[in-house]
């Protein structure tokens, strides 16, 4: 019994060193085992394979230590450290490989007691950590370009935790919204967010998240609360561990103010272009108008003539001579509005003299008053007396006032309403006293928004073709501006029509 025990346990000795062999064997690590002096006592195939040491396999057992590692830059450090019956862990060993070049090993040593023996041994580990060494110095290295990236850059950067709170800010950040670093982490997105552009700050977070992207256009706003337009684009990024959003920032302001710039210029060469086209229309009018005002005055020069003629055969106290002489004067102010339709084609020398402007409202309102009672308009007037003189022609004022009331009459009458309208005329001192302002505010049907800034074009008209031709306003805006004024419009769809002139009072400079 005691033979077959002793060769049971022989047998579990056997498989026990079979087994370790094999884990010595296959572990990829390389494994020594040293006695007291240091010399190789054991070594795995990994060793073998991983140190072409130019010594025979057979002689590398019971050679020294550092023999064995002679090409290696430590092989005296590593023979002190294992002389000291420490524990040897992490030591970086840099070794020249012919089959691996070089390579970069850690290297860990324990004390083994022999008990049989009553021997010491050591039990050396040397594991390659090259790629890993490698890996981490080129995280290293990106990490320091990021940092250098990062601390260098032009744009803003500011990394948010998911909540939306800056967890971290680059010191460009730090000088475009004007607070210190410390100051500046403190703060949430809403923070530097102009209110107007909350909803987009939301955005921000929701589409890096979703998409791993963001862009926009939006205003921020620095520490002493002056806004500012800024570009950011958005990504989502690991940061120490965690998901987080990284904002890339760009002021825009000045590149907004050029592109606001270039729009103001545009739009003052678009209407230099519509200037040019309303010249051309109105050099087109001039010819227009000079064939129409010679149509006009032979039946005109008729019908003077004739009522001359009939006065001459009236007794002084015949009732018919007053009909009579109002048609010679009215045949007289015809002739002097056909000639003053050459405005268009040319300056012509206005007949200018002091002229109280209440006078032209007055004699316009006498040839037009009983046409408003007809056409169920009440006429509120309010024209302030002993105003200061202005210098214009007096006929081609009347013109104008001619051509806005009867505007103000068509208005009305277009909404058919059955208490009819309301026509306002007021005069008065401008608050610089240096301008007479006429206003002429009705009641009628307006004007659209879309035809507001054609109304003054030659030809241009909301009415049927029986209702004109489109050269009434045309002609007001030409007078107004012969005579340095001005002319402003104010309607809407619906809601009747206000106009104010501006003329120039006497001795003053415009």
């Amino acid at each position: 019994n005691l033979e077959k025990m002793i060769d049971e346990r022989v047998k579990e000795l056997k498989q026990e060193k079979r087994f370790s062999e094999n884990i010595a064997t296959t572990i990829p690590e390389s494994l020594l085992v040293l006695d007291k002096d240091l010399r190789i006592k054991s070594a795995n195939r990994t060793f073998f394979e991983t140190f072409q040491t130019g010594i025979e396999p057979d002689k590398v057992i019971g050679a020294h230590i550092t023999d064995i590692l002679k090409d290696g830059a430590h092989s005296v450090e590593l023979a002190k450290l294992f002389g000291t019956k420490d524990v040897l862990e992490n030591f970086e060993l840099r070794y020249q490989s012919e089959k691996l070049g070089e390579r970069i090993f850690n290297i860990s040593a324990r004390e083994i007691l022999v008990e049989e023996a009553a021997a010491e041994e050591e039990l050396v580990v040397l594991q390659d950590i090259t790629e890993h060494k490698q890996a981490k110095d080129a995280l290293r290295e990106s990490e320091t370009q990021y940092h250098s990236i990062f601390n260098s850059a032009t744009d803003s950067f500011l990394i948010f935790d998911l909540d939306g709170n800056i967890v971290e800010a680059n010191p460009q950040a730090c000088k475009m919204y004007g607070y210190c670093y410390e100051e500046l982490i403190k703060l949430s997105g809403r923070d530097i967010v102009h209110p107007d552009y909350y909803h987009l700050f939301e955005q921000f977070k929701r589409d890096v998240q979703k998409t791993g992207n963001f862009y926009a256009e939006l205003v921020n706003v620095c520490k002493d609360g002056v806004p500012f337009n800024i570009e950011v684009k958005g990504a989502g990024f690991n940061y120490k561990g965690k998901r987080h959003l990284l904002a890339v920032i760009r002021d825009v302001t000045e590149r907004k103010k050029a592109e606001k710039e270039l729009e103001d210029a545009y739009q003052k060469l678009k209407e230099t272009q519509e200037q040019l086209i309303q010249s051309s229309k109105m050099a087109a009018m001039g010819q227009l108008a000079a064939g129409i005002s010679h149509e006009l005055n032979q039946p005109l020069t008729g019908v003077k003539g004739f009522a001359q003629a009939a006065l001459m055969d009236l007794d002084e106290g015949n009732p018919l001579r007053v009909d009579l002489e109002r048609i010679v004067e009215q045949a007289n102010r015809m002739d002097k509005i056909i000639k003053n339709v050459r405005f268009f084609s040319r300056k012509s020398k206005f007949i200018l003299k002091e002229v109280d402007v209440n006078q032209p409202i007055e004699d316009a309102l006498m040839l037009l008053s009983e046409q408003l009672k007809i056409h169920n308009i009440s006429l509120n007037k309010s024209l302030v007396s002993n105003l200061p003189k202005i210098k214009a022609d007096l006929n081609q004022l009347q013109q104008v006032f001619i051509n806005l009331i009867t505007n103000a009459r068509d208005a009305i009458d277009s909404l058919k309403m059955p208490k009819g309208g309301k026509l306002d005329i007021n005069t008065s001192l401008s608050g610089d006293e240096k301008n007479i302002e006429i206003t002429f505010k009705d009641t009628g049907s307006g004007i659209s928004k879309q035809n507001l800034e054609h109304i003054f074009n030659p030809f241009f008209t909301t009415k049927s073709f029986e209702g004109g031709i489109g050269l009434g306003l045309s002609i007001v805006y030409r007078i107004i501006k012969e005579h340095r004024g001005d002319i402003r419009v104010e309607s809407k769809a619906g809601k009747g029509t206000s106009f104010k002139i501006t003329l120039p009072i006497l001795n003053t400079d415009v």
